[in-house]
């Protein structure tokens, strides 16, 4: 197993911890308050780290520390600032935008179904535009982890909704589109871009985009209060863990592995949520969820082992 699949399967794990703390924090604000507050957390987060990456370089891959002396801007193109910008609009703000219009019509369960799709859409997008390919049980591995997340995440009473879910499914489909593609368009100049930097802009795409469909909606852009609230402080650390750090290590994963495989390692996130549901939130796990789990597991080693 190398570095890339490592932090695949690490994202997967971070964004499952992220999310119960979204759970409790969901209980206080409104899903754009959410991710306001998070695109301009994040960003003003990622000002210092960019500071301090180009003090001291990390070679992740040789464990060794390269230093630098003094802040320099990095000699990006136009055409791949406008790239991680578009990356940023496209993968941030569209794909949360249909994502949380999602989650009101056909409810969390079935989104959460949908989202099983995103990894083909990353194989898919990834045959076409990066020229990567899986070997066939590699493929039957992929095909084993989504059956193991949605027979994790099926509910029948999900299906009892007064809206229709015809449009709640689009919307669900469109976020997990635009979320694949945003992580696949910025591949190709992950290693010509230095990280933090790329995570710096792309961070920053996503922040103006949500700035300005907050205008647009004439909406509050303030976020100062959200620390105050009661529950302020489980989204600060959902949002520490969920977008500061699982971003970066989820675009690291993708840099140092294909993107095919490291879309099906983010997958098992699902299977970690149910974890820790069950360890932090006292939910129940059922024989059918710990079915979903062996499978989701066993298309996991598929994936890594028989290449």
């Amino acid at each position: 197993m190398g570095l890339g699949e490592v932090l695949s399967l690490l994202c997967a794990f971070l964004w499952a911890i992220a999310v119960i703390y979204y759970k409790k924090a969901g209980d206080h604000f409104n899903a754009y308050e959410m991710n306001h507050f998070k695109s301009v957390f994040v960003f003003a987060l990622m000002i210092p780290t960019v500071i301090i990456a180009d003090q001291c370089f990390i070679d992740v891959q040789n464990f060794t520390y390269v230093h630098f002396y003094g802040f320099s801007l990095p000699n990006i193109g136009l055409p791949q600032l406008l790239v991680i910008l578009s990356s940023g609009f496209v993968g941030i703000m569209l794909a949360d935008m249909f994502y949380l219009r999602a989650l009101q019509l056909i409810g969390a369960s079935l989104t959460g179904i949908t989202g099983s799709l995103y990894s083909p859409f990353v194989v898919g997008f990834s045959l076409l535009f990066l020229g990567e390919s899986l070997n066939l049980w590699q493929y039957i591995g992929m095909i084993m982890v989504l059956s193991g997340v949605i027979l994790v995440g099926y509910r029948k009473k999900s299906l009892d909704i007064k809206h229709p879910p015809l449009k709640g499914f689009v919307y669900a489909v469109l976020a997990v589109l635009f979320t694949a593609l945003g992580i696949v368009m910025i591949k190709p100049i992950s290693s010509e871009v230095p990280f933090f930097w790329l995570i710096l802009i792309r961070s920053f795409g996503g922040m103006l985009a949500m700035m300005v469909y907050g205008l647009v909606l004439k909406k509050s852009l303030a976020i100062f209060h959200i620390v105050k609230k009661t529950g302020g402080k489980w989204l600060i650390v959902g949002a520490f863990i969920g977008q500061y750090v699982s971003m970066m290590v989820w675009v690291a994963g993708y840099k140092y592995t294909s993107a095919s495989i490291a879309s099906i390692l983010n997958e098992t996130a699902s299977i970690f949520i149910l974890l820790l549901s069950w360890l932090m939130l006292g939910e129940k796990i059922n024989s059918r969820k710990i079915v979903g789990i062996c499978i989701t597991l066993t298309g996991v080693v598929f994936v890594l082992l028989l290449d």
